[in-house]
């Protein structure tokens, strides 16, 4: 017989409620059972990392449980799978929690890792998974729901999925319903539709979350651009709502119409692994909107160096240069 993967992995200290604190609220993992002082236990993807104060583990058996006792000496071990660009976003979380890191370095086969301290003294470590050679996840010929109940974005989806071989299943067709965008950042609410599509499908999903950030309206609609075009979806009454709040500010000249469409795509996976790509394009707002192609906002965008609005581009001219084309060159370089 062959073990299929390890389910669970024991740290001991003696302090549960502070190591509760860093593992909650600085790791961001679930807790699903505690026992005051004697342990706590976390959900983290497929696995479960289980906290126990060695002074109670190695002389009796937890209250509900037969299990017999077990302890260890000394620090123990953890390490937490990330992306490179996983690795330098922990590195600010953790400094800005005031822990510090303890090592950061590449090892000679490839893949880096960072290492700091839990409250109980245990080494916490983030990794790349190529360190062990493990293989990265990929999405080739794989079925994958995207989280979008938006016509003309699971179209343009499908267009830029289409040579990869990935079935792209609409969640609508799944009969997923399409959850309230509540974060603050496009980051924020595309892992939430993602997160969601992919633990009701169980299977991949991938969510877009773009809009519209004008800088002379402060950067808005931004993430609340859907919104600007109402309950009907609306996007000619959106962009004459953008037009209207520049003719009152008396932006009138190019210079004074910038814009850049940001497109944040997250792929999720059901056991909680999530990536984030980010694409911008930069341009101005041209009125009246020209073109028929396209949707949202396309036919008031005009791209830096181009003559022609988004509207006004056939698919494949646009696929060249949009914001969501930009992040899916980076998804697919890491999925792919």
């Amino acid at each position: 017989m062959k073990a299929k993967a390890i389910l669970e992995t024991i740290l001991y200290g003696e302090d549960i409620p502070a190591l509760r604190r860093f593992y909650e609220d600085v790791i961001g993992l679930e807790v699903r059972r505690e026992l005051e002082g004697q342990f706590v236990f976390f959900h983290c993807g497929e696995s479960m990392l289980l906290v126990f104060n060695p002074l109670t583990a190695r002389t009796k058996p937890v209250s509900f449980t037969s299990a017999p006792p077990h302890g260890a000496l000394g620090a123990g071990h953890v390490c937490f799978s990330a992306s490179t660009k996983e690795l330098e976003a922990w590195r600010k979380h953790l400094g800005g929690h005031g822990i510090a890191i303890e090592a950061d370095f590449e090892w000679p086969g490839g893949g880096r890792s960072i290492y700091c301290r839990d409250p109980a003294g245990n080494s916490v470590e983030f990794a790349e998974p190529r360190i062990w050679g493990l293989p990265r996840r990929s999405l080739r010929n794989k079925k994958l729901v995207v989280a979008s109940h938006n016509p003309g974005k699971v179209k343009e989806i499908n267009e830029l999925l289409g040579p990869f071989g990935v079935k792209a299943i609409p969640a609508a067709s799944l009969g997923l319903p399409e959850p309230a965008e509540t974060g603050s950042t496009f980051e924020a609410n595309a892992a939430l539709k993602s997160q969601a599509a992919a633990k009701a499908s169980g299977m991949p999903a991938l969510a877009d979350d773009s809009g519209i950030c004008v800088d002379a309206l402060g950067g808005d609609p931004g993430v609340y651009s859907a919104r600007w075009a109402g309950l009907a979806k609306d996007f000619a009454l959106a962009m004459r709502n953008v037009e209207e709040k520049l003719q009152a500010l008396g932006a009138t000249a190019p210079e004074k119409r910038r814009a850049h469409f940001v497109s944040m795509l997250s792929v999720a996976w059901p056991d909680g692994h999530i990536e984030n790509f980010e694409g911008q394009v930069h341009g101005t707002l041209v009125w009246p909107p020209r073109g028929k192609h396209g949707f949202g906002y396309d036919p008031m965008f005009l791209p830096e160096g181009r003559d022609m609005t988004f509207g006004e581009m056939d698919p494949d001219a646009k696929h060249e240069i949009s914001h969501r084309a930009v992040a899916f060159r980076k998804l697919v370089d890491a999925l792919f």
